[in-house]
């Protein structure tokens, strides 16, 4: 089993990004294409530290990010508003959103590209929130070309969103830095007394104000935050691990009050209670950092407008605005928020979101556009709508909140605990008082109590999802639900959306030869045709171009040459002279119209997704493209059926694509579901769940499914809504994780396993102290942090296993990059 984890563990790390991917061939170093061109930019503008600050770290691949056309218009707005009433030269500063940012070798980036543009003071750039504030020279920096630049390096510059701030986890370490600070006073204060402090000493009473004074302070700031969320948890019927925490502390405190009060000195568990607090505190705080890191890490904007345009350039019209008969606009790349009939001119829409299909289709005016159809074309589209938003499919996918997870057995065992923990130290006060008074019968009571307190479990836990996250983070996966690796282990069924999901987003091109074999001019008409194209074969086209594309576009003196879109043909563009035309096989393009073509090519059988490259007319060259499954697919689900799990296919797509994607991936027949509606897809997962399944989708259309299913990931796409709804994602473009990431449930499940029953032995051994009297505040504050660390130690120790993840990272690795091609050739370029 061992071997197994390893060899789908051992894959070669992007170069740039570091995250794993299957290799194509040998001697590839690149997940993808924008990586490649984004890594060679940064060695010819000589940045190549920040390879060195970004370390071992997974940063988001650049996919095509570097080959989009944005509209910065807008900030032109921004900056206006930033400079309003300002003296020339006097700084002004303001704050915007950054897609892409996530390490330190991303901020010293960022503001590397700043600062070298006339007229930048200052850059603070924030990866936790995706957040830059940006200060410069009022009326002496062109923003808009650093903005250009830094998209040129994956770095997108867009308006503040709100969200992206740490909230929780910053407000939890300034917690957990001053109950840092009452933890040692309190500690320090007590230590006189443990070391033999006489009661009339001068001092004594000031040293025990303060540390009173300590603990106070640790249940105000820290102990209120346990507090508050075990109330608010019994007000919703539910028991929380926070609630035996809550219950402890106060317990502790008020039982050393009244020791304070009544001059008991073995009641006095002041600094078990300023030490409890910290170390619950430092827990908690790993696991919500880590979360919040990662929901916050593809904060970005989505295709889905928030407002649209009236018709005629008219004002703004919020989503709840729209209602049957509104006349509005919506932007290229945009999605159409609500069913509506397009008003004029015949435009290219993604019906992806819808119903999982890829390829583009031609919308002509008059027809009805479905909700969720994504504008691909390079004008603004002008509709009528027919329907609100509020009844719209598009507000139901849109939709990313899930209902509340909950674990049963874990609410059960808590209730059990509790009770037990209750009548025992109950019955402990009533046998110490019918035979030694009311004075050590409380300190019974309250010891009791006090050492139950589920401390090393609640710094275990925390522990156990942040090495299990951080080994799922080498791998390119980030968790964003604590519960995750719960529901993990239970998990027998795998549901895949098939388009994007089990194949790559968009078609491959099959012969890269064709555009390698082409000379400078076609090369240069080629960028010029797909440099702002939405549609998914110009994209692929584009990025294949690479480095040489871009800087032919930069430096070209026709390239800002007027392209004309044909929608459902192609696309024409007029260079010295000489037209030029991106189409469908068989369409001739001519500065007043097309027609059909009888010369070379004409008669060859063509792919849905083919296109030809010609000039004046005559082919220059013809691109053929495939729908390929992702490069380890086949391995990693053959790996899964070989332990025992199920595979099920649910799409939007046609049948006969995703029967051929079925049968290239061992899966039957029967599980392999074509056709369906966002609905459908979610009734089936309904019925096929048992709270053990999984579903993998990356579009609109597996929204609804999401809510229906046990546990969720999606990988990260160009177009999606599902990364902020997702219980993980996923950044390479492989499937190899998915194995490891079961297995790794599973070994969490077994140390924090051994970790609950170190936690049953101490606490059998520490209650049954207490009960017979032998337990006091200085016995407590010595095991219960002994206590912790040991049950980390079984926590690390059972996660121990698995390092290999490091193998082929970014610093070299000892893998051999021929082990890394698949040996089905069916993996790699699998055509669907």
């Amino acid at each position: 089993m061992e071997r197994r984890i390893r060899l789908i563990q051992a894959m070669p790390a992007c170069v740039h990004c570091a995250t794993p991917f299957s290799a194509s061939k040998p001697g590839e170093h690149f997940c993808c294409r924008g990586c490649e061109y984004v890594h060679e930019l940064i060695h010819q503008e000589g940045f190549d530290r920040f390879y060195e600050l970004r370390g071992d770290a997974t940063v988001r691949p650049v996919r095509s990010l570097p080959f989009e056309s944005r509209d910065f218009g807008w900030l032109d707005e921004a900056v206006a508003a930033a400079e309003a009433g300002c003296a020339p030269g006097a700084g002004v500063e303001a704050e915007f959103s950054l897609e892409g940012i996530s390490c330190v070798g991303c901020v010293w980036l960022v503001e590397h590209l700043f600062l070298r543009h006339e007229g930048a003071l200052q850059a603070d750039t924030h990866p936790a929130t995706g957040h830059v504030r940006l200060r410069w020279a009022c009326g002496r920096m062109d923003l808009r070309a650093f903005a250009e630049e830094a998209a040129s390096f994956g770095y997108a510059l867009t308006k503040k969103r709100a969200g992206g701030s740490v909230g929780e986890a910053r407000r939890m370490a300034t917690r957990l830095g001053l109950c840092g600070a009452f933890a040692m006073n309190a500690m320090v204060f007590t230590l006189p007394r443990y070391l033999g402090m006489p009661p009339d000493f001068a001092f004594a009473g000031i040293f025990k104000l303060v540390v009173f004074l300590s603990a106070t302070l640790a249940m105000l700031v820290g102990g209120s935050y346990f507090i508050r969320r075990a109330w608010e948890s019994l007000r919703m019927g539910v028991v929380h691990i926070d609630l035996p925490i809550a219950l402890g502390l106060i317990l502790a405190y008020v039982g050393s009050i009244a020791g304070w009060l009544l001059d008991v000195r073995t009641l006095l568990y002041f600094d078990f209670v300023g030490t409890f607090v910290f170390l619950m505190l430092l827990g908690r705080y790993l696991q919500v950092a880590a979360l919040e890191k990662n929901r916050n890490r593809l904060q970005r904007s989505r295709p889905v407008p928030e407002s649209v345009r009236g018709a005629d350039g008219g004002a703004p019209l919020g989503l709840d605005d729209i209602s049957p008969g509104t006349r509005f606009e919506i932007d290229p790349g945009q999605s159409v928020p609500v069913a509506a009939t397009l008003d004029r001119a015949a435009v290219e829409f993604s019906l992806e979101w819808i119903n999982g299909e890829a390829n583009p289709e031609t919308f002509q005016a008059g027809r009805q556009v479905p909700a969720g159809a994504i504008h691909l074309g390079r004008e603004p589209a002008r509709f009528t709508a027919r329907e609100t938003w509020e009844g719209s499919l598009l507000s139901k996918l849109a939709n990313t909140t899930r209902e509340a997870a909950r674990v049963p057995a874990l609410e059960k065992l808590l209730r059990v605990y509790l009770i037990a923990v209750i009548v025992i130290g109950v019955a402990g006060f009533a046998a110490w008082w019918s035979h030694a008074g009311g004075a050590p019968a409380l300190q019974v009571m309250i010891s009791v109590f006090v050492v139950s307190c589920p401390c090393a479990l609640g710094v275990a836990l925390p522990f156990a999802d942040e090495l299990a996250g951080a080994r799922m983070e080498r791998n390119g996966v980030f968790i964003r639900e604590p519960l995750l690796w719960s529901r993990l282990r239970l998990v027998r069924t795998l549901i895949f959306d098939k388009t994007g999901t089990l194949t790559l987003e968009r078609p491959v091109l099959d012969n890269p030869e064709a555009v390698e074999g082409l000379d400078g001019a076609a090369r240069f008409a080629l960028a010029v045709l797909t440099r702002d194209s939405l549609h998914p074969v110009s994209r692929s086209l584009l990025e294949s171009l690479g480095h040489d594309g871009q800087r032919m576009l930069r430096g070209g003196v026709a390239a800002d040459a007027t392209v004309n879109d044909l929608p459902g043909m192609g696309r024409l563009v007029e260079i010295d002279g000489e037209l030029w035309s991106l189409g469908r096989p068989g369409w001739v393009a001519k500065a007043g119209g097309e027609t059909a073509d009888n010369g070379p090519w004409a008669d060859l059988p063509s792919h849905h997704h083919d296109a030809e490259l010609r000039r004046g007319g005559v082919p220059v060259a013809r691109f053929r493209f495939r729908e390929s499954l992702r490069p380890d697919a086949a391995s990693a689900l053959a790996e899964l059926r070989r332990r025992g799990h199920r595979m099920v296919i649910l799409s939007g797509d046609r049948p006969e694509k995703v029967r051929k994607a079925a049968g290239l991936l061992g899966i039957a027949d029967a599980d392999a579901h074509a056709g369906l509606k966002p609905e459908e897809k979610e009734a089936l997962v309904r019925e096929i769940d048992r709270r053990d399944t999984l579903y993998l989708g990356d579009g609109a259309n597996d929204s609804l499914a999401f809510n229906a299913a046990w546990t969720t990931g999606t990988p990260v796409v160009d177009r999606s809504l599902l990364e902020s709804k997702a219980d993980f994602y996923f950044l390479g473009q492989g499937l190899r994780f998915l194995p490891l990431l079961l297995d790794l449930a599973k070994r969490r499940r077994r140390a924090v396993s051994s970790a609950f029953v170190f936690a049953l032995v101490y606490n059998f051994a520490a209650v049954g102290a207490a009960l017979a009297g032998w337990m006091s505040p200085l016995v407590a504050a010595v095991i219960m942090p002994l206590s912790s660390v040991i049950s980390l130690g079984i926590v690390g120790w059972g996660l121990r296993s698995g390092d290999a993840a490091r193998a082929g990272s970014a610093r070299g690795g000892d893998v051999d990059v021929r082990t890394q091609v698949a040996a089905d050739p069916r993996e790699v370029v699998g055509t669907v």
